[in-house]
């Protein structure tokens, strides 16, 4: 080998080496509060003057700053010039989430570390068109960015959940039909499988939308802010308009082969389907006599068995059962580590839990914990917004050529 390809050679190992030292240190300023230089240098296993090159490229590049020292216990001041500190710039870009539903649109924007900025709901016409559901989401992350005083330039990542099974194709994410006869169900929301979703964010958002299925990023959101933060194996059952599931494994969405694990809700022998029909049933006729507006129902019925109406009883205890039902398939299929009630339903409280438990107990092999969900009705857009901010931070870890 001639010196100048050995001296490229080692040059080309020198700069890869840096760009690896450059994102260990940047990821230990993600997984800290705030850094000296010599922790700094410890985490990442470098000499102190490759610390101080880290660091001052990392400045420069303004993903880092100096910051005020923690707060510590009150002691006597050590000797010799104080440490300084530096912090990750959580604010050096921003993701948005978005959330399309039957009856409303929903974006969250957050920095960096995923700190909530502005959130913005509009509500939507259950029967509204596909377009103008798009539309409205679009302007929804809009007026969020506008809220938290940022413009399109400053988003660097929008992801958005959709109700509808996902199928996953070459490593992006999408919800559409499936294949003739592969038993995917599609949207359920009206002139869905007839447009590109992500395509028409994207259009009007100005760059990339990654979209999922809407019960698998609230999975993701209980995981990350929620009632499942101290749990990896999660069952995560939805229950709001409709009923669905989602599994995590580790923390992480587990998506199956065509993004469709979890959708039991379609395996007719449970019969989920028939129990939300009755469930809706009621609370249509619940809102007639109250004369309610539309998208009520299941809180209506919820009000009307806390009155101990035996009819609203009956519904809610079938409902539950059934998808305790569901609930068991996954945990006897994946071991759960706990079960999240989660969606509107899940605002039941006990009406709902405690027979959803009952029943559980009977199919399952060993006692498993059940929690309700902590997240509300922002559980699906800070969901995208985690998923967006994944994609973000992964990015800027990247070593380009290792």
């Amino acid at each position: 080998m001639s010196q100048d390809r050995a001296a490229g050679g080692r040059m080309g190992d020198s700069s890869l080496l840096r760009r690896l030292n450059l994102a260990a240190a940047l990821g230990a300023f993600l997984e800290s509060e705030s850094l000296t230089l010599r922790e700094l240098r410890a985490l990442v296993g470098v000499s102190r003057p490759t610390a101080e090159d880290l660091l001052a490229e990392l400045l420069t590049e303004g993903r880092v700053e100096e910051s005020a020292p923690p707060r510590k216990p009150s002691t006597a001041r050590a000797a010799g010039r104080p440490a300084r500190y530096f912090r990750f710039r959580a604010e050096s870009g921003y993701v948005a989430g978005l959330d399309i539903g039957a009856h409303k649109a929903m974006a969250v924007v957050t920095d960096l570390r995923g700190n909530p900025l502005a959130t913005h709901r509009v509500e939507l016409d259950p029967d509204l068109g596909a377009g103008e559901r798009v539309r409205a989401a679009v302007d929804a992350a809009h007026v969020s960015w506008s809220q938290a005083q940022l413009g399109p330039a400053d988003i660097t990542g929008i992801a958005c959940g959709v109700t509808g099974a996902l199928r996953a194709a070459e490593g992006v994410h999408d919800v559409r039909d499936g294949p003739v006869g592969s038993g995917l169900a599609p949207y359920s929301l009206p002139g869905f499988t007839e447009i590109d979703v992500a395509g028409a964010l994207s259009d009007g958002l100005g760059q990339p939308v990654a979209v999922a299925n809407d019960v698998k990023l609230a999975a993701l959101a209980e995981h990350w802010k929620g009632a499942a933060r101290e749990y990896g194996d999660v069952v995560y059952m939805f229950a709001g308009h409709r009923a669905g599931a989602g599994v995590l494994i580790d923390g992480q969405v587990h998506q199956g082969r065509h993004g469709a694990a979890g959708e039991i809700g379609v395996f007719p022998t449970l019969g989920w389907a028939p129990a939300m029909e009755r469930l809706h049933a009621r609370g249509a006729a619940l809102a007639a006599e109250q004369g309610a507006g539309p998208g009520r129902e299941g809180e209506l019925v919820i009000a009307s068995a806390a009155l101990q109406d035996p009819e609203s009883l009956a519904v809610l205890i079938e409902f539950a059962e059934v998808l305790a039902r569901g609930a068991a398939v996954l945990a006897l299929a994946v071991d759960p580590e706990v079960i999240v009630l989660g969606g509107g339903m899940s605002r039941g409280g006990a009406i709902i839990a405690e027979p959803f438990r009952r029943e559980l107990a009977k199919l399952s092999l060993v006692p498993i914990d059940v929690v309700s969900s902590t997240m509300g009705a922002d559980s699906v857009a800070l969901g995208a917004a985690r998923m967006a901010l994944d994609t973000v931070l992964a990015d800027l870890l990247a070593v380009p050529g290792s």
